[in-house]
């Protein structure tokens, strides 16, 4: 039955996806929009962030053997990718921080709906991928998370996709890959101009793999992305829908995972979102952008056991979330210089009847409320900024759960996130850009227990940074250039569960008891870019030292190295990576123990030819050259080496 669904699928993909439109040239259409303030700068970063920022292009996910978001960003610096466990096979997190804020076409995602688009979303679909490494951006997203515990969850970073324009090429492209362990991949994208100022585009994707024996992490889905999008001359607008459906298997641990009789399977899993974003042009200084998305993530998970073959058992997930941001921009000339002022409202609600991820059973509904401001002055080779943000979140239901503890929530409005954020560049020579942050956040926890039932202190937060990038040399046959930046983080009275007391209202049940406490995280990181006519490297370095912390465990990698050396000429193109990890204390259901401490190798040649108006480009690619079985989840080792052949043909 599968065989003959995808046979269904591609038949379908073939004669729709991929016509040549010869009255609709789109390298020739020339967007031009209203003067003055765009709308999607409205959402964009102060130039103090430019130290901190890391973007990858179209063509950076097409170079390497990469076949998802999450894998692309294992190769940014200071990201830490976790790959494969119980109930989620990726986990993300930067500079120690495992909450990021994820944004795909203006759309905030809550985390299991993210982590599902974005190991969903054909690469050939994403027109670029930004890494924000600061959590001071506050026109992006809240800086509280609207799935946590309690006290404050903080957001330490953001993850800003855009999926491919209608207006921009590829007008028309296939492409198909056949890898390792049956891997098979055949997507295809193609855009149709109505006229000068509106255009749509159409993706559809099918991607299956069986994986190796004994692993139990084999997949296989379907994926479309409709996209409709306008250019005025006094507004644009953009309707996107991206919809999933398919199965997944939950790796199966080893025997020092604790699950390793688990069978466990989404089957089926479904993902639909529909996100909508304007702009409107009310002059040359003024800007109004709105954005809404709704999401709807549903899974089924089959529990089954390797031992025993009738144990079964099924939970079901459902899991809806809406989010509504209205902003406006202000731009003015003070003096001599140039002044942006962007200030909004942000609204966020998710509502899961069933329970997520490891609390099935427990419905979980909440809201946040925000207002910000973020205003930047310009002049010159100096620009500062500052801004505010108050993030208020109401939990209507919910539940606290640390080892058997399950207790309900109803009704409770945690007190305000109140962020204020304040950065500065200056171009102290045509070769040289400063930059620095800093962020203070403050939050008084409430509605947790304490011992002796005092109250908590208020939680505070200062974080700063400092970069510096040095153009060394740059002309047309090369350039080098570095970047350092160095962040200092310091939490005072950190709300953390200290302790667990029986619950006398239900048997075999743990309360948290809560306390204050006072930590720092602190941290570096290089890097070097330069390229020597068809040659170029990129090399990261990245080191994180939580220190003092309640605990007194590092549970993420103190050391992070990346590296590419690549070779492009117009017909060739070679690229290798590698990764290299410092080992750090990893806990599953049966313990802890010693993740990470490898070091990986990726390699690529590509080839590129044109006919009849044309453009092929073939990939040989191999992924963990040295065939490691690293872990970056203790229990749960990595597959190996894979080899993969990508085809690509564009119209």
């Amino acid at each position: 039955m599968k065989t003959l669904q995808t046979s269904l699928f591609l038949a379908f993909i073939a004669p729709v996806t991929f016509p040549v439109y010869a009255d609709q040239p789109l390298d020739q259409v020339s967007v031009t929009t209203g003067q003055g303030i765009q709308a999607e700068n409205v959402y964009s970063q102060p130039k103090s962030f430019t130290n901190n920022s890391q973007t990858f292009k179209r063509e950076d996910f097409q170079k390497l053997p990469i076949t998802n978001a999450y894998e692309m960003l294992d190769y940014a610096t200071g990201a830490f990718i976790q790959t494969q466990g119980r109930k989620s096979p990726y986990f993300a997190s930067i500079r120690a921080g495992s909450n990021l804020g994820i944004i795909i076409d203006g759309a905030f995602l809550p985390p299991p709906a993210a982590s599902k688009v974005l190991m969903q979303l054909p690469v050939s679909a994403i027109e670029s991928m930004k890494i924000v490494r600061d959590a001071s951006a506050l026109n992006l997203g809240p800086l509280t998370s609207i799935i946590g515990p309690m006290t404050s969850s903080r957001t330490e970073g953001f993850i800003v996709i855009k999926t491919l324009s209608a207006f921009k090429q590829p007008k028309s492209e296939l492409h198909a890959k056949v890898g390792t362990y049956e891997q098979l991949e055949v997507d295809g994208t193609t855009a149709y101009q109505f006229n000068d100022k509106v255009a749509g585009r159409l993706v559809l994707a099918h991607q299956q793999k069986q994986g190796p024996d004994d692993y139990y992490n084999d997949y296989q889905r379907n994926v479309g992305l409709w996209k409709l999008e306008g250019f005025h001359d006094q507004f644009d607008w953009q309707i996107n829908f991206f919809h999933n459906d398919g199965e997944q298997s939950l790796q199966r641990g080893l025997a020092t995972s604790g699950v390793s009789d688990a069978k466990w399977k989404y089957d089926p899993v479904s993902v639909r979102m529909i996100n909508a974003q304007a702009g409107y042009y009310w002059d040359s200084n003024n800007t109004t952008a709105v954005r809404f998305a709704h999401s709807q993530s549903d899974a089924d998970l089959n529990q089954y056991s390797h031992s025993n073959p009738m144990a079964y058992k099924l939970e079901v997930t459902e899991e809806n979330f809406s989010n509504f941001d209205l902003s406006h921009a202000i731009q003015s000339e003070w003096f001599e210089g140039e002044n942006l002022l962007r200030f909004g409202y942000n609204w966020m609600h998710y509502d899961n009847p069933t329970g997520m991820l490891y609390y099935p059973g427990f419905a979980r509904e909440e809201q946040i409320h925000s207002l910000y401001l973020q205003n930047e002055f310009q002049r010159d080779v100096w620009s500062m900024d500052f801004g505010l943000r108050s993030d208020t979140r109401q939990i209507d239901k919910g539940y606290e759960q640390i080892g058997k503890q399950r207790r309900i929530i109803e009704n409770v409005e945690l007190d305000s996130l109140i962020t204020a954020a304040f950065g500065g560049s200056y171009q102290f020579s045509q070769n040289d850009l400063l930059s620095l942050r800093t962020l203070y956040t403050e939050q008084q926890p409430v509605s947790v227990y304490t011992s002796n039932n005092e109250q908590l202190q208020q939680e505070q937060r200062i974080r700063s940074e400092l970069g510096w990038n040095h153009q060394w040399f740059q002309n047309s046959t090369g350039r080098l250039e570095t970047t350092i930046t160095a962040f200092h983080e310091k939490l005072k009275n950190g709300a953390y569960v200290a302790s667990q007391i029986p619950d006398p209202e239900e048997a075999d049940s743990f309360i948290n008891v809560y306390d204050n406490a006072s930590w720092r995280n602190r941290g570096m990181e290089l890097e070097i870019k330069g390229r020597m006519a068809e040659f170029g490297y990129e090399l990261a370095l990245s080191k994180v030292k939580p220190g003092d912390t309640p605990s007194g465990v590092m549970n993420v990698p103190e050391r992070l190295i990346k590296a590419r050396l690549y070779y492009n000429t117009p017909s060739w193109q070679f690229d290798l990576g590698a990764r290299s990890m410092s080992d750090y204390l990893s806990a599953n259901k049966a313990g802890s123990g010693i993740a990470g401490d490898f070091v990986t190798y990726d390699a690529a040649i590509g080839y590129k030819t044109k006919s009849d108006d044309l453009n092929h480009h073939w990939l040989f690619s191999i992924k963990n050259l040295t065939d490691k079985k690293y872990e970056t989840i203790y229990g749960f080792p990595s597959e190996g080496i894979n080899y993969g052949v990508d085809y690509r043909v564009q119209f």
